[in-house]
């Protein structure tokens, strides 16, 4: 699995390839700009690919946008972040997975939870492509990052175990690619990849790092697990601290 794909790693949004269900793929390459078919919509690539097109980060804002992803201003929900690794490189934009349902007319749950990732100069940007395989005007960004920072915030969350419990999470399922270490101060744990921990009641932060390196581990694995980079894990959860 390469990182081309976007995962959505908030606790409100779906850990899932950023091809919603109706879409049967998502083009490595950009359609030419140039196929048309008679209704204005690209058709679909000759592998069956949903078309894309590879815009640059000015000109992929609406998408982007209407996907809730607006360019981070200030602290992240009340935190800020002092360390990034080196390969951590783009521009800032927040996701506020609370105000998205909102908008979106959804069930919001007694949690504020924004996410913030680093978006690459150039972003893909695919049609969505129905049941029936035909191409919808509709279009997603698909917004990568090598480290997302999630700050959940909630009045119940006493602790990380309350967390767990309320969230109905398990340790395996969330620490899947290599087994969990507690942090230094024993306020939650982390691995090459995630961190998840409460550095005070009510709050809960989510850290993760998948860089190339991560990505590389993984697709040598034979069974989807990879050490990552624990230490540097460490270093960014550490660098977290109350704006």
């Amino acid at each position: 699995m390469k990182n081309t794909a976007k995962i959505a790693f908030g606790t409100l949004g779906l850990l899932a390839f950023a091809a919603t269900a109706c879409t049967p793929g998502t083009g490595s390459e950009a359609t030419p700009t140039g196929a048309v078919e008679e209704d204005g919509l690209p058709p679909l690539g000759a592998d069956g690919q949903a078309p894309s097109e590879n815009l640059s980060l000015e000109e992929a804002a609406p998408f982007l946008e209407a996907q809730g992803y607006l360019p981070a201003e200030g602290d992240l929900n009340g935190y800020e972040i002092g360390y990034m690794p080196d390969d951590v490189e783009g521009t800032p934009y927040d996701l506020d997975y609370t105000a998205l349902a909102a908008a979106e007319g959804q069930v919001v749950p007694d949690l504020h939870e924004v996410e913030r990732s680093w978006l690459a100069d150039t972003i893909q940007v695919d049609h969505l492509v129905d049941d029936f395989g035909e191409v919808l005007p509709e279009r997603e960004a698909v917004a990568v990052s090598s480290l997302y920072v999630s700050v959940m915030r909630r009045d119940d969350f006493t602790d990380i175990d309350t967390y767990h419990e309320l969230m109905g999470t398990e340790m395996e399922a969330e620490f899947h690619d290599s087994p969990a270490r507690e942090l230094p101060d024993g306020n939650g744990h982390y691995n090459g990849s995630t961190a998840i921990f409460s550095p005070e009641s009510g709050v809960v932060v989510r850290v993760d790092y998948v860089d190339d390196a991560y990505w590389a581990e993984m697709d040598e694995s034979d069974d989807l697990t990879a050490e990552g980079d624990p230490e540097e894990v460490l270093r960014i959860v550490e660098g977290i601290t109350p704006a």
